[in-house]
């Protein structure tokens, strides 16, 4: 019962938290409710932590952070007990996606309270045919403000023109492969499935 109750409550603080609700790093129109698959899950309940372990696809609207693992940090509210996503850490290939880009991490940071979104270490942004690399990807989902930089090093783009009507963006340009498997679709009876 308490595995429940701590489930249905990670759901519920999930969903009011407004988890990866950029696409194209610009605010959107989304569902209320974030949708988490992985391969395991540890409920860490006293310590206000859940971890998901391997092929990890949380999916809201057509947004998607796929990585190894993450864990989520949960903040409870002293006055009603009831628990809220504080941050998102997500680790080994981390990629977030959205209709138009493809971003790639070793690491990622959601911060919820600051709608932040921070993928380090070999980063790799690609929009159709474009290019970007860098250490650190700094996405501000209420600004729609992305900010690539070097680290130590430099950041480096690489653009391709357009060709009349056709653009660089085009089918000769797929999105890089998001390894594991894709997450499941969503259907609107899981939730009343008991």
């Amino acid at each position: 019962m308490r595995l429940l109750i701590a489930v249905t409550a990670l759901a519920s603080a999930m969903a009011a938290a407004g988890v990866l609700s950029a696409a194209a790093l610009a605010r959107q129109e989304v569902p209320d409710f974030l949708d988490i698959s992985s391969d395991d899950q540890e409920i860490l309940d006293q310590q206000d932590r859940v971890r998901f372990i391997g092929n990890v696809n949380a999916v809201r609207g057509d947004t998607r952070l796929r990585a190894d693992e993450a864990e989520a940090t949960l903040a409870r509210n002293p006055e009603t007990g009831q628990r809220r996503i504080e941050r998102i850490t997500a680790r080994g290939d981390v990629f977030y996606v959205t209709p138009t880009e493809t971003a790639r991490g070793d690491r990622g940071v959601y911060t919820v309270s600051d709608e932040i979104v921070v993928l380090t270490g070999a980063v790799v942004l690609t929009q159709g045919c474009n290019v970007s690399t860098g250490q650190e990807l700094r996405i501000n989902m209420q600004t729609g403000v992305s900010r690539l930089t070097g680290g130590n090093g430099r950041v480096r783009s690489l653009f391709f023109s357009q060709d009349g009507d056709r653009p660089a963006d085009s089918e000769n340009c797929p999105a890089p492969p998001v390894p594991g498997p894709a997450p499941r679709g969503y259907s609107a009876e899981f939730p009343a499935a008991n």
